[in-house]
């Protein structure tokens, strides 16, 4: 998907997690104005995929758009870990709630990639796989090729795809917007 589709998407998902997690008028317009700065995190997998110079084979096309394992594969949310536990024994609930945007931005990123034909990459095939009939069974002719994960084929470049997804991002951050305006009027 386009950078922008990914900042979109990854502003309509913070936000999602302001309407649902955050309940108070102060921290709603904090979540608002941090959706807008830690939603550029999105782009840091791209960012770094081109730094490495990545690339991966996509049914036996070589393909210039990058997805590395270190970048894209669904066990980098791990990243974050270590972060959420530092943060939560120095009981500072701002850098708690930072450290959570983030995580949301970067799997905002990662749900986008997966919709993409190239998907995640989840980690090499095994060479052996187990058989009904034999014991084991010579699996893939190249031993190095990589399991994915994809829930659709939408081509990255796809206008209705990033013009659909990028706008639901928005609906979704102009509800919280609603919702936290309201609310400084019921009160």
């Amino acid at each position: 998907m386009k950078n922008s589709t990914h900042y979109l998407f990854s502003l309509g998902l913070i936000n999602t997690y302001g309407m649902f997690v955050i309940d108070g008028r102060l921290f709603s317009w904090l979540i608002i104005i941090l959706s807008t700065i830690l939603s550029f995190f999105s782009w840091v997998p791209n960012i770094l995929d081109q730094y490495m110079g990545a690339q991966y084979e996509n049914e036996g096309v070589l393909l210039t758009r990058n997805r590395h394992p270190l970048t894209h594969s669904p066990w980098t949310i791990f990243y974050f870990l270590p972060f959420l536990y530092l943060v939560q024994k120095s009981h500072i609930p701002i850098l708690e709630s930072i450290i959570s945007l983030l995580a949301i931005s970067w799997i905002s990123h990662l749900v986008l990639d997966s919709l993409n034909p190239g998907g995640l990459p989840l980690g090499i095939q095994p060479v052996f796989r187990n058989h009904p009939v034999k014991h084991y069974r010579f699996h893939s002719t190249r031993p190095q090729e990589t399991r994915r994960l994809r829930l659709a084929r939408i081509p990255f470049n796809d206008p209705k795809a990033n013009k659909n997804l990028g706008q639901f991002g928005l609906f979704i951050f102009s509800l919280n917007c609603t919702r936290t305006f309201l609310s400084f009027f019921r009160s």
